[in-house]
């Protein structure tokens, strides 16, 4: 049977799935870099520190999707963790404005960053991605479930009271005015961490400048602190980065990296039961590793002091 769309019915999980064929043949391995190409050929301007480009080989297309890359920085060799404050500031900006603009056309609006070639970063400009979606994915649909669950029962935000649970706790790494990170104790990576606005919001469209320059502050410290872990032997950490949220104003916008490693020069793959029937193991003491990681960020700022 011959698919028109790129989106397959998986009948049996009773959810969707990208067939992107053509994604192949993508660049991995090339030096030409596409994102400065944008510079080097006047498709930006010479002021130009953040921009989109289009996803030169999208996975879904419209009315089915559209897909973008985020370009964080002009400068080819920058990190993430090299950046200013400031410089991630524009970057949540572009974020909200692009957020703002996929979702008056999907209700999904997927925004992540695959950082680090063992997890199949193929770019090295620093760049994240985001996808407007005509399905909402898996994980956020499962999330609204329990939004709307604990709704009904008149319990209100469950994301509201993990972060009332965990706030002031061991499992919280980092903390700033308007938002908080921890380490929570079902995490399925022994350093993955939830970012969590101290405000109930629902998505980036709702977010206030203070807050996105609040949230850029607290992903470099997170991030920087994942590279200091063992005295830099981790370094740089590889991660999964996913922006949280949904049109639905019940619903609780957050972040989650799931950091790679879990130890110098080992990291955290996916083994049968976790990836085969989704029953994750995590060995590691996820307080313990929350301490691990409050103790790298402390050591990055003293260093920076």
């Amino acid at each position: 049977m011959e698919h028109t769309t790129p989106l397959v019915w998986n009948p049996i999980l009773r959810q969707y799935l990208v067939n992107a064929a053509h994604r192949m043949s993508r660049r991995e391995g090339t030096t030409q870099c596409p994102f400065c190409a944008d510079i080097t050929e006047g498709r930006v301007g010479p002021d130009t520190q953040v921009w989109l480009h289009p996803n030169d080989f999208p996975p879904l297309m419209p009315p089915v999707g559209e897909a973008f890359v985020v370009i964080y920085n002009r400068e080819h060799n920058r990190t993430f963790t090299q950046l200013s404050v400031d410089e991630v500031f524009a970057v949540t900006k572009l974020w909200r404005d692009l957020y703002r603009d996929l979702a008056s056309r999907y209700p999904a609006v997927m925004i992540f960053e695959n950082s680090g070639q063992a997890i199949g970063q193929t770019q090295n400009h620093p760049h994240g991605q985001a996808y407007g979606v005509s399905v909402i994915p898996p994980t956020l649909e499962r999330e609204l479930e329990t939004v709307v669950l604990e709704d009904a029962a008149g319990r209100g935000c469950p994301f509201c009271h993990v972060r009332e649970e965990l706030n002031e706790s061991e499992y919280q790494v980092a903390d700033n005015n308007t938002w908080q990170a921890f380490l929570p104790p079902y995490v399925r990576y022994p350093y993955e961490a939830h970012l969590y606005p101290r405000r109930h919001v629902a998505n980036l469209a709702l977010m206030q400048d203070e807050e996105l320059r609040d949230l850029a502050a607290l992903l470099l410290r997170v991030i920087r602190g994942y590279n200091a872990l063992f005295d830099g032997a981790m370094a740089p950490m590889p991660y999964l980065l996913g922006l949280h949220q949904l049109a639905d104003e019940r619903f609780h916008f957050h972040v989650e990296i799931q950091a790679i490693g879990r130890a110098p020069g080992k990291l955290k793959f996916a083994a049968s039961s976790e990836g085969v029937w989704g029953l994750w193991t995590n060995d590691s003491a996820p307080a313990l590793k929350a301490q691990e990681l409050r103790e790298a960020i402390a050591k990055t700022e003293e260093a920076s002091s």
